[in-house]
């Protein structure tokens, strides 16, 4: 059974609380790192894990993000695949700022740690080029 690191913020000034739960943390640093240069995918990500994802599925299939709560601060562990060539230091950092600035934006929860772990390096996709396509030598426009 999962610990529940769902987060209530209240303070005596403002009484108002509201709940965030893990499954908005996770969702939040998936959707932050989407786009950052050198970074392929999520480790252990499947093609079950993307369609669920493409159709908005809340279950998640894989386990490359752990979120863990003490003491009213959340921590975290991603795990993701690089890209081979790409600067792992600055792969990590731009994925931990990304993490960080939606969740403090997003949720205002403290932040105490995001460690991120490459567990292996792909080629990056090659980008398609929509200038001119070639067939057999020629060019056709």
């Amino acid at each position: 059974m999962a610990k529940d690191t769902s987060k209530k913020t209240a303070t005596a000034a403002d009484p108002a609380s509201f709940t965030v739960h893990e499954s908005v943390i996770i969702s939040l640093a998936r959707k932050a790192v989407e786009g950052i240069p050198g970074f392929i995918r999520f480790s252990g990500s499947s093609i079950v894990s993307d369609l669920a994802d493409l159709v908005g599925s809340k279950r998640r299939f894989d386990k490359s993000i752990v979120v863990t709560e003490s003491n009213g601060e959340v921590s975290l562990e991603i795990l993701i695949v690089a890209a081979y060539g790409a600067k792992f230091n600055e792969v990590a950092a731009a994925v931990q700022k990304a993490v960080y600035d939606q969740i403090v934006d997003f949720t205002g929860m403290k932040v105490k740690s995001i460690d991120v772990v490459i567990t292996e390096t792909e080629d990056a996709p090659e980008e398609e080029s929509d200038d001119e396509d070639v067939v057999e030598g020629e060019v056709i426009q």
